[in-house]
């Protein structure tokens, strides 16, 4: 280690007496937790904070992090100890953060456009910092941030790749002359001069390459494949952005993972099956031994860095043989006889010790929420990195808003055996949550119902559409698409159930549409919130975001009959002559207008069509129904449907689940040549009552359930909590002019269907969930739902620049360079901006929170 960046003695034995001095007083806070139970939680408590300084998320769990948290806004997902493991870094989606590892206090940040999903590390000599950034189509670059010998930051520079490499693990040599950098888009890892700032090389391996580290003592280098081996003649492939990778038939999930292992001085290599889903590694202390992170398997495995032999060690989840613990990255006691994993899936630390020659999983500590990171300074204190923190969506209005991202940093001194027996208790507690209660009709499946409709809508809060009900819990203030905009939602509200405490799962259509599909979200998804720099797959056209337990009704115990529309969809067009789906690009779709013509002179079928994102769920998808677009009107999708239940109403065959999405109501702000968003709003209100009505008029009807909802709350602002959003329950068997304000969720809404029809759990957020019941009522009442008219026209089109001044032009001029066809890549602030001035008047300011 150069001299330049050694601590001298003086300060190094200073700090180790901080460093005692800290530990003590979290140690006996720790205690004092253990004996805590959590409370039994009303059936109608809101999202957030309990009793027993508890809080409750979006994933059917209960938050209360061991040890000292520090807060950070953005989504952090990595850490980086210096190399006498005292300061440490970490990578947050808009930069790098460096902390003092023993006041915690800042010591410098150095800012990127977007940061990649994971890569992260001290360069040898603690003078740098390198990271790896990302954005969505590129160029990608390396962030070097350079440090004094304190260890603040100084400077930071940017060393720019060619293309859309995507990188992601950064490891060194021993004398920090080469760094080993994993470009994932391209399927090798880069060598390159420390120095310099050059690639020397491109060394090909396995599919999508994430983690890596490198052996001093072995001179190997070690690389995780997320997708695996490359993929053979005989595989079922599919996409992850650009490369193909080997998946599962019938889930459509990667169905291998690997460990590539490259010799620094013959460049020869070899790859060692692990589990599914590989990600972050860490090496022993002495080098003898290496973890591997499974984040899909719900395991780690730990390499005998010398003979290679593996072991695999589970990591369990809770309710008991449930899937879903997710082990992201993991980290070494410095006396090399523990491993604390990340668990993301249970908000843990899970610790695996050395029993004779032999891993066990022996406890867990508590986290926050999804921890995807863990660092072990040299006294051997816990360093856990949590994406999404406490879940605080408080935004600066005094309001909240889903995309307020707070993550957080939670240290825990070294933990006794009891400690970790007292967190595995706690960890398991939190994990299954107690509610009093909910009512209603206990056992669904005796119902009879058996079709289910659920239609997914785009990006609304409850209190921007029903803040203006009479009934339940609301605010007014906050209310942009009331009554005048939105008729049939307060309709159906009013004439069944109201529920005024329904919430999202995720915070942006990225993870909204995979919590409603498979009741999982993969922490690849979790850490790719600055840019997703593979593609945003809200769709799950990204292989490597596809749950391994498949989707929410693959696990049925009896044959279903299942068909998609709009749900998973890729842009096709329709070529008449061929009478067959053509792929095609975003951008080469038509404008609203055109396609609102074609709409009107009844010639769209001619055009529109698409594919399902995920191959291996083409078989049931419908590719005549348009795809989710938002500058094609809802009423193509509503036509589409009510022409389908024609065909269905003579055949008597209806399946027994229908997805069918709808997108207007995410407008196109006040883009020019597009509707206002009211007119959007509108729309998507009309679509929605036109088929309901189609279904409640049909022979269909007695056996029916309708649920709708948003793919997340995102584009408005609530006065509870973020997540809050619409949820509809339509049917012959649910209640009618009721109030319900019991707590459901997504994944709640999709455990209703699979209770319905005797669909077991497939992940443990199902599980858990908790199921609808109290909406339902054992009489039937088979009156039907008459739509009502829209009080806008839907063509009401956004004003020309030319004709718009001051903030109206500005808002414009935003909308109009916003990417839409590329669903949520756009400023989720601008735009909420623009939608409450839309709504409210220009002059009218944000809301304050009373």
């Amino acid at each position: 280690m150069s001299s330049a960046y050694r601590y001298t003695n003086k300060v190094i034995r200073q700090r180790l007496l901080w460093i005692a001095a800290a530990v003590a007083v979290p140690t006996a806070l720790l205690v004092s937790q253990q004996t805590d139970v959590f409370s039994i939680l009303s059936s109608t408590t809101s999202l957030g904070k309990q009793k027993q300084n508890a809080w409750l998320v979006t994933t059917n769990q209960l938050l209360r992090p061991w040890g000292r948290q520090v807060t950070m806004r953005g989504r952090p997902v990595e850490i980086a100890f210096d190399s006498i493991k005292h300061n440490y870094a970490v990578l947050n989606w808009k930069g790098v953060e460096v902390f003092d590892g023993v006041t915690g206090a800042s010591l410098g940040k150095a800012a990127s456009r977007s940061t990649s999903y994971t890569g992260l590390a001290y360069r040898p000599g603690d003078g740098e910092i390198w990271a790896s950034e990302a954005t969505r189509n590129g160029p990608d670059s390396l962030l070097i941030v350079k440090l004094d010998v304190e260890g603040r930051v100084v400077s930071s520079e940017h060393v720019k790749f060619k293309g859309h490499p995507v990188p992601t693990g950064i490891a060194f040599s021993p004398e920090g002359n080469f760094a080993y950098v994993a470009l994932s888009a391209r399927n090798a890892f880069a060598v390159m001069d420390a120095n310099t700032r050059t690639i020397k090389g491109e060394i090909p391996i396995g599919s999508v390459p994430y983690g890596v580290a490198a052996s001093a003592v072995k001179k190997k280098v070690f690389i995780t494949n997320r997708g695996g081996r490359r993929p053979k003649d005989s595989d079922t492939v599919a996409y992850s952005s650009t490369a193909k990778v080997a998946t599962d038939p019938t889930t459509g999930s990667t169905s291998n993972g690997t460990l590539t292992v490259w010799d620094t001085e013959d460049s020869t290599q070899q790859e060692i099956e692990v589990g599914l889903a590989p990600a972050g590694l860490a090496l022993s202390p002495d080098e003898s031994t290496l973890a591997v992170a499974n984040a899909h398997s719900d395991s780690i495995t730990v390499l005998d860095t010398a003979r290679y032999e593996t072991q695999q060690v589970s990591i369990p989840s809770w309710p008991e043989k449930t899937f879903g613990s997710q082990p992201t990255g993991l980290a070494f006691s410095p006396d090399n006889r523990r491993i604390y994993v990340a668990a993301g899936g249970i908000n843990a630390i899970a610790v695996v010790e050395r029993k004779d020659k032999k891993w066990v999983f022996t406890g867990a500590l508590p986290a926050g929420w999804f921890p995807t990171a863990v660092g072990v300074n040299g006294q051997g204190s816990v360093h856990v990195v949590n994406v999404k923190g406490m879940g605080n969506t408080a935004n600066t209005s005094g309001t909240f808003n889903s995309r307020e991202y707070e993550g957080s940093v939670t240290v825990v001194p070294t933990p006794s055996a009891a400690q970790v027996d007292a967190g595995l208790r706690e960890v398991k507690a939190a994990s299954v949550p107690r509610f009093t209660p909910q009512g209603g009709v206990a056992d669904l499946a005796k119902l009879g119902i058996q079709h289910v409709f659920l239609i997914i809508k785009e990006n609304r809060t409850y209190d921007q559409v029903f803040g203006d009900l009479p009934r339940g819990n609301n605010d007014p203030k906050l209310v942009m698409y009331g009554r005048e905009v939105t008729p049939n939602h307060h309709a159906l509200a009013e004439q069944f159930v109201i529920l005024d405490n329904f919430y999202t799962g995720g915070a942006i259509s990225f993870d909204g549409h995979q919590w409603l599909l498979q009741g999982f979200v993969s922490d690849y998804t979790e850490r790719a919130f600055a840019a997703a720099p593979r593609g945003y797959a809200w769709n799950l056209s990204d292989a490597l975001t596809v749950s391994p337990a498949g989707f929410f009704w693959q696990h049925a115990t009896r044959p279903l009959d299942i068909r998609l529309y709009g749900a998973f969809s890729l842009p096709t067009r329709w070529d008449p002559a061929t009478q067959s789906a053509v792929d095609i690009n975003e951008d080469k779709l038509e404008t609203w207008s055109t396609y609102w013509r074609l709409y009107k002179e009844n010639k769209w079928r001619n055009v529109v069509s698409s594919r399902s994102g995920v191959p291996a769920l083409q078989k049931i998808y419908e590719t005549r129904f348009p795809p989710n677009e938002t500058n094609l009107t809802d009423q193509m999708r509503a036509q589409a449907w009510l022409d389908e239940l024609a065909v269905r109403e003579k055949s008597g065959k209806m399946p027994n689940l229908v997805i069918l999405t709808m997108t207007s109501d995410h407008t196109n702000g006040t883009q020019p040549d597009s509707p206002t968003p009211k007119a959007m709003v509108a729309d998507n209100d009309l679509a929605l009552g036109r088929i309901v009505e189609g279904i409640s008029k049909s022979r269909f009807w007695p056996k029916s359930l309708i649920l709708v909802t948003e793919d997340d709350a995102q584009d408005g602002i609530d006065h509870v909590d973020g997540h809050r959003t619409i949820a509809l329950a339509i049917g012959p068997h649910i209640r009618r002019g009721a109030l319900d304000s019991n707590h459901y969720n997504h994944s709640g809404m999709i455990r209703t269907i699979q209770s319905v029809f005797g669909i077991p759990p497939s992940t443990r957020v199902l599980a858990t969930a908790r199921t609808m019941n109290s909406v339902f009522q054992a009489t039937t009442d088979l009156k039907s739902f008459q739509a009502l008219p829209a009080n806008l026209k839907l063509d009401q089109m956004n004003p020309p620049l030319k004709a718009l001044q001051g903030r109206q032009l500005w808002a414009a001029r935003q909308s109009a360079a916003m990417n839409w066809h590329d669903i949520d890549d756009i400023p989720s602030e601008v735009l909420n901006k623009i939608l409450w001035w839309d709504a409210k008047g220009y002059n009218t300011p944000l809301p304050k929170r009373q």
